[in-house]
């Protein structure tokens, strides 16, 4: 597996991708999403046999940004990347993808100054039991709950610290 920065000719495969990914994303035009691209701390892409089939996305503190989740981090932390969004193809799952794309947002957290954890939101309502398991086991603990889209959502406010280990 080979992961890499994205670049210009991912922006028709990311927001395939993020179609395929709904209801665990949020659905974003291509113009939006590919402009989410352009706020982010770094971008990385996972590639199976020359196929991109992942993508984390990160986001730091204090950049113009409308995610309420995001927001809950900026207001409370300065010292965090924050996980917007982490795909993985459907032909990918259960092969290590999300675990690949997850250590090396971690070893890019680590390498940054002045970032001492990655952080995330988990869906509660409607229940992601599989996503809290991964990412328990991954050492992420919660720190926070939130409802979002007037309460059609719930959400587990999660935060790792880069010098922990991987399991």
């Amino acid at each position: 597996m080979l992961i890499r920065n994205i670049a210009e000719g991912d922006a028709d495969w990311l927001h395939a991708l993020n179609e395929a990914c709904l209801p665990a994303v949020n659905q974003l035009s291509h113009d939006r999403l590919w402009s989410l691209v352009g706020k982010t701390a770094v971008t990385r892409v996972a590639e199976v046999d020359g196929q991109a089939v992942g993508v984390a996305m990160t986001l730091a503190p204090g950049i113009d940004h409308d995610s309420m989740n995001y927001l809950w981090f900026d207001a409370r932390m300065d010292d965090f990347l924050y996980l917007d969004r982490i795909m993985v193809a459907d032909s990918a799952r259960g092969h290590g993808v999300g675990q690949a794309l997850y250590q090396d947002i971690f070893r890019i957290a680590a390498e940054r100054p002045g970032t001492r954890a990655v952080t995330c939101e988990v869906n509660l309502k409607p229940f992601n039991g599989g996503s809290l398991r991964f990412h328990a086991a991954l050492g992420f603990i919660a720190v926070g709950e939130q409802d979002t889209e007037g309460g059609k959502k719930a959400v587990c406010l999660m935060r790792r610290g880069v010098a922990e280990n991987m399991p």
